[in-house]
This record gives structure tokens, sequence and C-alpha cells, in this order.
């Protein structure tokens, strides 16, 4: 579930329909996984480390970065 993260195969209730059994949380089941796609990229960066809220981090090494300028 994108709401609450409940998983489980009586959720989906059709090919199309997400109905989650904990939180009640309706919507399309494309549109529901989409947004724990989206919640899941938005947890890790690039280069694997989990994302801290609140301070800026480098996605490259400091040596790519002044190889280029």
């Amino acid at each position: 579930c994108a709401y609450c993260g409940h998983t489980a195969k009586e959720n989906r209730l059709s090919q199309s329909k997400f109905r989650c059994q904990v939180c009640g949380y309706t919507a399309n089941a494309d549109v529901n996984g989409a947004r724990n796609i989206l919640a899941a990229g938005h947890a890790v960066l690039a280069c694997g480390e989990m994302v801290q809220s609140g301070r800026p981090l480098k996605q490259e090494p400091t040596e790519m970065i002044q190889a280029t300028a």
C-alpha cells in the first residue's frame, strides 16, 4: 500500500483495482505501484546510499566534477 506500506495479495481486488485491507486506501493498482516505486527511488541515491533529508549530498566524486570543469 502506497499509503500505509501494508503488503498482501488480498489488496489486489483485480488486475486494475487496489484496496488496502488495513487502512482502506483505494487506487488503480498501477498508480499504487508507481507511487511505491517513486517512494523507493526517493529513498536511495544513485550511489546506493540512503538519503538523509535536510542536508545536500553529492552524487559524483569530486574528482569527476573537477575533471569535467
